[in-house]
């Protein structure tokens, strides 16, 4: 599966955009289309297409910034019911190459740190962590850490947005919902509809088009799970860099990442005028 469609999976097993990537303007707001329902849409409409892409510019603008979500996704037990699992996640970032993650859910915590050399998990609760290089920006660590070390942090498909990676050829069709509040706050509600994933963004109007709010519904896992964040944003913040180094203190042990599984060796084929 591509990494940037795996984010209802980060967080069960979760886990915004050129924040690691170029650098973009930020404009001045639009006026939002008027408002459709699905039966009306068909493909991707350019509006629902144009405000992701002021999205990712206006995030692909920032240098730093902190973000704390507040998630929420349906985890579907082996009876097929549906249970509710919430988290917080915290980020810092500072482009190009400078990542923390502080996630708690009501079941696992872990940190993560990128420092622009080494990615580090740590497991505070269970007493360990693990080390790997890091690759040469946040996203391309990201996507390294999922690829390689099959560790997936909640909202990482966030840095795709506004980049060649972005999720967009994910889905078939595209709309305007409507304007929403979310914790106060004016927003454009956005819905696009793939194959496999529904997904849903509430992105803050003005000249900050923040994503304040995102939804997933993933139809290729049995029970069609749903994953919701509430992201809290501070843009342009100032963080010193000690936040992203990490130091093991006494009480934590050092782990190797697991191996990911060799894959099994290619038969040779066989002459069929000579096979007996």
């Amino acid at each position: 599966m591509p990494y940037s469609s795996r984010l209802i999976r980060a967080v069960a097993a979760i886990a915004v955009a050129g924040l690691v990537s170029g650098t973009g303007v930020r404009q001045a707001a639009a006026a939002p289309p008027p408002a459709a329902d699905d039966r009306a849409a068909t493909s991707v409409d350019p509006a629902a297409t144009a405000a992701l892409t002021r999205m990712g510019t206006y995030l692909a603008s920032l240098k730093t910034f902190e973000l704390t979500a507040k998630t929420t996704i349906e985890v579907v037990l082996r009876a097929g019911h549906q249970v509710e699992i919430g988290g917080v996640v915290h980020y810092w970032a500072k482009k190009p190459n400078m990542l923390r993650i502080d996630s708690d859910t009501d079941t696992v915590s872990r940190q993560y740190f990128f420092d622009g050399k080494t990615f580090t998990m740590v497991a505070p609760v269970d007493g360990f962590f693990a080390q790997a290089p890091g690759q040469a920006g946040i996203r391309e660590t990201l996507a390294f850490a999922a690829q390689t070390l099959n560790i997936e942090v909640p909202l990482a498909d966030l840095f795709d947005w506004g980049t060649p990676h972005a999720p967009l050829n994910l889905f078939d069709r595209g709309f305007f919902v409507g304007t929403a509040k979310i914790e106060g706050t004016e927003t454009e509600h956005y819905a696009l509809i793939g194959k496999d994933f529904d997904f849903e963004v509430w992105i803050q109007r003005g000249e900050q088009p923040l994503p304040l709010k995102m939804a997933l519904v993933d139809h290729s896992t049995p029970g069609s799970p749903r994953f919701s964040a509430l992201l809290s944003w501070k843009p342009d913040a100032a963080i010193a860099d000690d936040v992203f180094t990490f130091t093991p203190g006494k009480d934590l042990a050092k782990i190797d990442f697991a191996k990911p599984a060799a894959a099994a060796p290619a038969q040779p084929a066989t002459d069929k005028k000579g096979a007996k």
